[in-house]
């Protein structure tokens, strides 16, 4: 009996764990992210917590190391108090990660390398990427304790793997460029064809782009002339309340992108406008730049000591972009997001004119809801002497109602019974 009491003894020692004890009014959803991925699950649905019997030894909570079995095991088990308790499942939850977030995440490392071709400009050998997956353990614990303290948000842990970045050039490596900063991404699945090649052109003008210490640089500037001429197609763009074919759509797919890198590398931000109304483009909500060159435009400034250099790419149907230069040694952390302030669709919309064809229909805009959301980049600093920066990033997404033109014969057409209609002279 000694010798059993000084086991369980060694047992509370050293296999305590905590009790899985949840609130009287336990969380229906969780939201797990990370700065640019959100996944909101049901926790009715997901089916986490399991009934497990709860063992203690003179107030101690206990758990049976696994190789315990036979009769030593029956002698324990015999020795402690057992009663049923609810707790949640590590199989379950990595099962639910390693289906929903993982595929998202994982990632091994990819490297890059960096020269100036014959005529001096940027020439990149691959894109890198730091290697990162899923800590299952750590975002495990995390889980649990977001459902036993009625938190109702958890950041997915990660394990990275810094990419390599190989400069040959000594002029690129003089003017700082040594290491991968920050990257930013965005998911266009969907986008047709049009917004597909205008994403394409307007990316090609970040790629291999230089911006000096202490300069303010634009979009619309790097950017440079939208049409025809410089390869852009017609696609929908936003344009006051109506959303319209004209060159260059897709473009704030670009500007979002690289705002996003801008944004988790700590840099300056001096001007942002985010969309009239929400875009799925720009999941999630809230960390979205638009730009109708010249204004609204989004700028920036490399507030480090050396040159910052810009690459982008897409892989299947995400846009990506990389700053490279000499790291500031700050930490970057954006929390939220917050959305609120929800309104309903207005009423439907219809124009007339004799710009189309009797009876024929063109959408000048898809109905959607409003709302405000909040976003926070805090900055902090190794250097004691830097003060934290905590920034607010906000944004007002309009109400629209469903918006559709309808062509008629002539201006002395009947359009009674449509009390929202107004006609448009050809």
């Amino acid at each position: 009996m000694k010798k059993l009491t000084i086991l369980l003894a060694s047992l509370a020692l050293f296999a305590l764990i905590p009790s899985a004890v949840f609130a009287d009014e336990p969380l229906t959803s969780l939201r797990i992210k990370t700065n640019f991925n959100i996944w909101r699950v049901n926790l009715e649905k997901a089916d986490w917590l399991r009934p497990y019997p709860k063992l203690s030894w003179n107030g101690f909570d206990v758990k049976l190391p696994d190789t315990l079995d036979g009769v030593a095991k029956e002698k324990a088990l015999r020795s402690l108090n057992s009663a049923e308790a609810v707790g949640v499942d590590f199989t379950k939850v990595r099962d639910y990660l390693e289906k929903v977030a993982a595929p998202e995440l994982n990632r091994e490392p990819q490297d890059v390398t960096i020269s100036l071709d014959d005529q001096g400009k940027v020439k990149f050998d691959g894109f890198a990427f730091n290697g990162q997956s899923v800590d299952y353990e750590r975002a495990f614990y995390l889980i649990r304790k977001a459902l036993q303290d009625n938190i109702e948000e958890v950041r997915i842990p990660l394990t990275v793997i810094p990419a390599k970045v190989n400069v040959l050039s000594d002029e690129l490596k003089q003017k700082g460029i040594t290491q991968l900063i920050s990257t930013g991404e965005t998911n266009f699945k969907n986008s047709p064809t049009n917004r597909r090649i205008n994403i394409r052109v307007g990316l090609a003008a970040f790629n291999g782009k230089l911006v000096a210490p202490g300069v303010e640089s634009g979009a619309g500037e790097i950017i440079g002339r939208v049409d025809g001429s410089t390869g852009y197609a017609k696609e929908l763009v936003i344009k006051g309340d109506k959303t319209i074919p004209e060159f260059g759509g897709g473009l704030c797919q670009v500007s979002t992108t690289v705002y996003r890198s801008l944004l988790i590398g700590g840099f300056p931000i001096t001007e942002r406008t985010n969309h009239s109304y929400a875009v799925s483009y720009y999941d999630p909500q809230g960390l979205d730049a638009t730009i109708y060159p010249p204004d609204p435009d989004m700028k920036f400034i490399n507030d480090t000591p050396n040159y910052i250099l810009l690459q982008t790419t897409t892989v299947g149907d995400k846009a990506y972009s990389n700053v490279y230069g000499t790291p500031v040694d700050r930490q970057v952390d954006l929390i939220g997001p917050w959305y609120y302030a929800f309104t309903g669709t207005p009423p439907p919309r219809t124009e007339y004119t004799t710009k189309l064809a009797p009876g024929e229909k063109q959408l000048l805009g898809a109905a959607h809801g409003g709302f405000k959301a909040s976003w926070y980049r805090r900055i902090t600093y190794a250097d004691p002497a830097q003060k934290e920066k905590l920034e607010h990033i906000f944004s007002n997404y309009e109400a629209r109602p469903l918006y559709t033109l309808i062509g008629v014969a002539s201006a002395t057409a009947d359009t009674v019974g449509d009390s929202s209609s107004v006609f448009v002279a050809p």
